[in-house]
């Protein structure tokens, strides 16, 4: 059964890091989630005044990201966690700073690991641009699995989701009817380099169920919608959101998150794994 949980733990125990991260709204339960993470990170808070913490204050959002990626260059800080401020904007001034050319939307790989419970699965395609094409779908979930297989420890059993059921009318809508076949490709390409992988169509909650740690969906869209229900409606917790492939400990997620805890403790996590 998949339960990433301890592991980061173990990994961020071996040595504390310096980890930026970029608050706005300091709300009890965050204020909570960032003294539990205090354990693990001498954290530096960027945007909002917190007290008992390194604090830069600047409650200008877009200036914040540029202290948050300033700080990583010039290597004040051992890892940055996006907290609360923007997305795209932060990933671009990333670029910016480092004077690297950006990725193409669809090359930005930025797997979820989403735990409840007894279950604990990853998130690919949690973006709306991911997805659309079978070569996207290739490309991201190649890079997902070395991730898995190499960073995490973790052998995948990939849930591929799909648009249609297995008795639905193929013809009705074209958009579904692609869809469909694209996951199909993509289940088949998967087996072929042997892997364990079933196909949900659109049962989510059975790949769920049955407890498959990597679950694929259909396209970006829905990914995107399937993390927002489980994380701010369903009561799940995202335990990592790491950008791949940027020679950093970026950790990203969503900022209406209130709880940073386990994007903190795993920014840690992948530091000491860097550097051991």
């Amino acid at each position: 059964m998949l339960d990433l949980s301890q592991a980061f733990l173990d990994k961020a125990k071996l040595t504390k890091r310096k980890v930026a991260i970029g608050i706005l709204r300091p709300i009890p339960e965050t204020l909570d989630s960032l003294q539990r993470a205090s354990e693990y990170a001498d954290l530096v808070i960027v945007g909002a005044k917190v007290d008992g913490f390194e604090n830069i204050v600047e409650p200008n959002d877009d200036e914040a990201s540029r202290i948050i990626i300033r700080l990583l260059k010039e290597g004040k800080v051992d890892g940055i966690v996006r907290g609360q401020v923007k997305d795209s904007f932060t990933l671009d001034e990333f670029h910016r700073q480092f004077n690297k050319e950006p990725l193409p939307s669809n090359r930005k790989i930025c797997p979820a690991v989403l735990k409840k419970g007894e279950y604990c699965f990853v998130a690919s395609t949690s973006s709306i641009y991911h997805g659309m094409t079978i070569d996207d779908k290739k490309y991201e979930v190649d890079r997902i699995i070395k991730y898995m297989e190499e960073d995490l420890g973790v052998v995948p059993k990939i849930g591929v989701m799909s648009s249609l059921r297995t008795t639905s009318h193929v013809g009705k809508y074209k958009l579904l009817d692609d869809l469909a076949e694209t996951n199909k490709q993509l289940a088949i390409y998967l087996r072929k380099r042997g892997y364990d992988v079933t196909e949900y169509f659109f049962e989510y909650e059975t790949a769920v169920w049955q407890h498959s740690n990597l679950i694929i969906p259909s396209i970006g869209l829905v990914g995107n919608a399937l993390f927002r229900a489980l994380v701010y409606l369903g009561g799940w917790q995202t335990i990592s959101c790491p950008y791949l492939d940027l020679g950093v400990s970026y950790e990203d997620g969503s900022r209406n998150e209130k709880d940073f805890f386990w994007h903190i403790v795993h920014c840690v996590a992948m530091v000491n794994k860097e550097k051991s």
